[in-house]
């Protein structure tokens, strides 16, 4: 019943293709930081390329004004936040815990 209810939003895609049980997700707890990791790892995460599709907004990071402010770039690429990640190889949804 619940994979029905996932299936019916969009949003929970990504979420729901690697979903396999009904359990406690240690890393949701509500706080910012995991609402924005929720997001992330759903597709869903509130960037300027997000946004541009629904409005007609600047995609270009206002943090680096080097690329466009994907989810990707904003948790793995963006030189203007610190801690700067280190390339360690990791692709996107390793990174963003799924």
């Amino acid at each position: 019943m619940w994979r029905i209810g996932m299936i019916k939003k969009s949003a929970l895609e990504i979420y729901q293709t690697f979903k396999q049980e009904i359990a406690k997700e240690r890393i949701y707890d509500n706080t910012r930081g995991s609402s924005l990791l929720f997001e992330a790892s759903t597709g869903v995460l509130r960037t300027k390329t997000y946004r541009a599709k629904y409005e007609g907004v600047d995609t270009v990071c206002s943090t680096c004004g080097e690329e466009e402010k994907t989810a990707e770039h904003l948790i793995m690429l963006c030189k203007g936040l610190h801690p700067i990640v280190k390339d360690d190889g990791a692709e996107f949804f390793q990174s963003t815990g799924v």
